[in-house]
């Protein structure tokens, strides 16, 4: 994860802590705000940070998101047990009087938050049965130092999404390489977005993605292996050119990052070829 450039505030939460005020709360808060926004969602300025606040609009309550698209969240479930303490460092990296940003930082050495499954760069959206997402600093402190000896906590977590290098060939011989796409991203959907037409016209009306019109066929040439298998009617559809696929019924595989993927050639418009 990125680093943080705000003050960082060491929070030992110790048993005492919770019947007298002695906690280490921070000289000043960081001078970082969210940015004022009427939209559901407002990022956390300045933009190159990686976590934001959005509105679920079932719930109406803030959540986290994440304004990297290259990082997708996780929700990372443990226990610990005070001994005297959790052995959490936060780290506040954003507050704008409503909702805010509180970061594990790190963990103390030695104290039980080491052996639980949080890490550094985690946020903390449950503790117990009460929903943490987007509390300011002193009130998610407030929360931890109430939660019951065995502190269930439940947080989010960035993870670096697989995206697949693509690389397309058009029938009048042009290539072109677009923004890979991202693990389990729709090719017909995330072409389309990209730039990319991948309907022909030529073949007759766009079911608009049903997989029933075979305008999105497109072949691929090298890659299948980073793909969802063929549906059944795929396998009957192009079962005299089994590279062929349908992208609006393709997807890319979850991968590991950084496996060593070959780029996902595709040719468009495979028909006029």
């Amino acid at each position: 994860l990125r680093p943080h450039h705000s003050m960082s505030v060491l929070l030992q939460l110790t048993l005492a802590a919770s019947v007298a005020s002695g906690l280490v709360a921070p000289a000043a808060r960081p001078s970082r705000r969210l940015r004022a926004s009427t939209e559901e969602c407002v990022a956390v300025e300045p933009s190159s940070e990686m976590w934001g606040v959005c509105v679920n609009p079932q719930t109406q309550r803030y959540e986290f998101n994440c304004v990297d698209p290259d990082y997708s969240i996780e929700v990372v479930e443990t226990t610990i047990v005070k001994n005297p303490g959790l052995g959490l460092e936060l780290t506040e990296v954003a507050d704008n009087g409503d909702v805010g940003i509180v970061v594990v930082s790190g963990l103390v050495p030695g104290s039980p938050a080491t052996e639980s499954a949080i890490v550094a760069g985690d946020v903390l959206s449950g503790v117990g049965g009460v929903n943490v997402e987007a509390l300011r600093y002193d009130d998610l402190v407030d929360v931890l130092v109430k939660a019951d000896p065995v502190c269930k906590l439940r947080a989010k977590r960035l993870v670096k999404r697989f995206k697949a290098p693509v690389s397309l060939t058009f029938e009048d011989g042009r290539s072109e390489t677009p923004d890979g796409l991202y693990a389990g991203e729709n090719l017909r959907r995330g072409l389309i977005a990209r730039g990319v037409k991948v309907n022909d016209a030529k073949l007759g009306p766009n079911c608009g993605g049903d997989g029933t019109c075979t305008t999105c066929a497109i072949e691929i040439l090298k890659g299948d292996q980073l793909l969802t298998a063929p549906s059944a009617p795929e396998r009957v559809i192009f079962k005299t050119t089994p590279t062929w696929r349908l992208a609006c019924q393709t997807a890319i595989k979850d991968l590991d990052d950084g496996a060593d993927a070959p780029d996902l050639q595709i040719r468009v418009f495979p028909h006029r070829s």
